[in-house]
């Protein structure tokens, strides 16, 4: 699809052929961590938690090289340079990605596009960060996107003077967009256009995972289908989307769950501040667990810290446990179930679905000069990171780049990647507990192998946008 990407890392990546050396078969640094990781594996399978939990103490460390190859798999940077709007040049674009799994396969996506034609000076980035299964994000990451274009078509089109009466059609996606108005129009807040199409996609994208697979599938009932129809429905996502307007210089984040963006904002004594450009939604969010409680009246709907027992976010996209009638669920999960998708149950003191939503919430930030990148990730890195240490990471090599930049491209580098995503990352691996940052962390949190590594860190999936890159 023109212009348009999205990225997702199997655990180990690509490996290259094994190189002869002195008519012997060498291992590449990719096929030497999986020997290793298989070997762990091996080491690990049939041990009570307990039992595991020691043997991880006394896994051998992967090497530097290891570890290099790891980081390196993933990684990609390019530069967008939009055109200028009457006669204003807009802000040019630095974007680094990169991504490191624990579940295997991963469970994020990471999604960038264009919005509008060539020449375009919008552009979408995201991150879909997948739960009880990869195939809710895979969904998100090949649709969210058109879906967000044609919102944007539609709204442009309902507000145009060929439109006054505020009709563009009788589509699905025009009664969406629609829907979405009616929802988030109040007294409190204007709703932009970015930010209503936001709303709208995000709404009409789970419509149709949860929803309309399952009246698709009760339509016509194909055992054959009912995997690639359902199972993005029972599987999860969270999402978060940020808008750059580069000729407006603004950027809009619609977020769906505990993914972040954080803006990483130089003041003028060269000081770092981290601004929070979105808000987790989960349990532990005072508001959220206010707005959940108050639409489900004469319920508990928290049970041990989580929805109804078992999810911490409170919006996210799929999660159809959470969402479907409770006939649907009786009349189908013991057939989901019985397929391998584990979990096809009903929480205890369903009563009164549904109890997650996907409609985001919106946040509108107009950029200034010294708000210099803006980062954007999956929860698995603030799991090692505070918003602080994030921007601080992001900033070292910011203006170590910038150094060597002016003074060559000889100048050592006080950061050893040259891409913001892998260096961010790698800070974070090699932060322990505690929060001492080391060598040893990173080449052991590394060397353990998936499903175990799960208990000690997450996939961690991040984009870095430089704003009005030199």
């Amino acid at each position: 699809m023109a212009g348009y990407s999205f990225f997702r890392q199997r655990e180990g990546g690509s490996t290259d052929a094994a190189v002869a050396v002195g008519g012997a078969s060498a291992q590449t640094p990719l096929q030497s961590v999986e020997a290793k990781r298989e070997q762990a594996r091996e080491g690990l399978d049939g041990l009570s938690r307990e039992e595991r939990r020691e043997k991880v103490k006394s896994l051998d460390l992967l090497t530097e090289e290891e570890v290099d190859a790891i980081l390196a798999v993933n990684e990609k940077s390019w530069r967008l340079d939009p055109p200028a709007v009457d006669g204003r040049g807009a802000l040019r674009l630095r974007v680094d990605t990169n991504q490191v799994s624990s579940n295997s396969p991963i469970e994020d996506y990471l999604v960038w596009t264009p919005l509008g034609p060539e020449g375009a000076t919008r552009y979408m980035f995201g991150v879909l960060d997948g739960h009880a299964g990869y195939q809710c994000a895979e969904q998100l990451s090949v649709r969210l996107a058109p879906m967000l274009s044609e919102s944007l078509d539609i709204l442009q089109q309902l507000e145009g003077p060929d439109n006054a009466a505020g009709s563009a059609g009788t589509g699905t996606s025009d009664e969406m967009v629609k829907e979405a108005q009616d929802l988030v129009r109040s007294p409190e807040q204007e709703w932009d256009q970015v930010s209503l199409a936001l709303t709208a996609t995000f709404i009409r994208m789970d419509q149709e995972l949860v929803h309309g697979a399952l009246a698709a599938f009760q339509r016509a009932p194909d055992l054959s289908r009912i995997d690639e129809l359902l199972g993005p429905a029972v599987a999860g996502s969270c999402g978060l989307v940020t808008v750059v307007d580069t000729a407006a210089r603004e950027v809009v984040v619609a977020n769906t769950g505990d993914s972040r963006a954080v803006l990483g904002v130089r003041l003028g004594d060269g000081q770092w501040k981290a601004v929070r450009l979105s808000e987790d939604q989960t349990v532990k969010n005072p508001s959220e667990a206010a707005r959940v409680i108050g639409e489900h009246p004469g319920e508990e709907p928290f049970v041990k810290g989580r929805m109804l027992g078992g999810l911490m976010p409170t919006r996210a996209f799929g999660d159809c446990r959470y969402k479907w009638p409770l006939e649907a669920q009786q009349d189908l999960f013991p057939v989901l179930l019985a397929r391998g998708h584990r979990y096809a149950t009903t929480p205890p003191n369903y009563a009164t679905p549904p109890y997650v939503t996907a409609t985001p919430v919106i946040v509108k930030h107009q950029l200034s000069e010294g708000d210099k990148f803006i980062v954007i990730a999956s929860d698995g890195l603030y799991d090692q990171l505070s918003d602080a240490e994030v921007v601080d990471t992001v900033a070292q090599w910011f203006e170590a780049n910038a150094a060597r930049g002016a003074q060559g491209a000889d100048q050592t580098l006080v950061t050893k990647d040259r891409n913001a995503a892998t260096h961010l990352i790698r800070a974070a691996l090699s932060t322990d507990s505690n929060g001492n940052r080391g060598d040893a962390v990173i080449r052991h949190l590394l060397a353990i192998p998936s499903p175990y590594s799960r208990r000690f860190r997450d996939d961690i999936s991040v984009t870095v946008v430089t704003l009005n890159e030199e």
